[in-house]
């Protein structure tokens, strides 16, 4: 073969690119979660990220092999446009948090009142 075995290289080079994901943008689902709810509800949301988060890596890990075999390279067109709906969904939906009290955050989201935030108890999200 032309190129060496590189086996090793490739080992390595996957643990930099995780490690890079988990400093990076990996950690942001925690940061919203802890940034949007009080601390009543942070332990749910926290959970909540986890889940999506975990969940996410899972269906990414299950999806990609037959994708990429179905439709090659173009693949990664389809992961291009989940990640610019993440993008914009958190660039126009997501609010501002920085300089701003829970409470401010909580009467921004206070016109989604139909969302189902409660559950029967005395629990409330955004009292």
């Amino acid at each position: 073969p032309l190129v060496p075995d590189l086996r090793f290289l490739q080992v390595v080079v996957v643990f930099c690119v995780i490690s890079a994901y988990e400093v990076g943008p990996g950690p942001i689902s925690w940061f919203i979660a802890a940034e949007l709810f009080d601390q009543p509800g942070r332990p749910i949301a926290m959970a909540f990220a986890s889940l999506l988060s975990w969940g996410g890596k899972f269906l990414l890990a299950l999806t990609f092999p037959p994708l990429l075999k179905l439709w090659g390279g173009y693949v990664y067109l389809l992961f291009m446009a989940v990640a610019l709906t993440a993008f914009w969904v958190t660039w126009f939906r997501m609010p501002e948090t920085r300089g701003r009290s829970f409470d401010d955050i909580a009467e921004e989201f206070r016109g989604a009142e139909a969302l189902p935030l409660q559950n029967n108890g005395d629990f409330n999200t955004f009292k």
